[in-house]
């Protein structure tokens, strides 16, 4: 995941659901994806982040399948 990635993944979760801040968010994802130590974060901190970024890998996932099918 790139940091532009990152970055719009933080806005999104922001836009949605608004109880962390957004400095917070970015921590966790970016120890997530570098595969540092999480628990310095509460657990409902980490599922709400972590659940909802398993969605947008989903939801990325799947617009790119649709695109693929749009140029074959």
């Amino acid at each position: 995941m790139t940091l532009d990635e990152q970055k719009a993944f933080v806005e999104a979760y922001d836009n949605t659901f608004c109880d962390i801040s957004k400095n917070r968010v970015a921590k966790i994802v970016s120890s997530h994806i570098n595969k540092l130590d999480l628990s310095e974060f509460p657990v409902y901190e980490l599922t709400s982040v972590i659940d909802a970024l398993g969605t947008w890998h989903y939801a990325c996932a799947w617009q790119i399948k649709q695109f693929q099918k749009v140029i074959a």
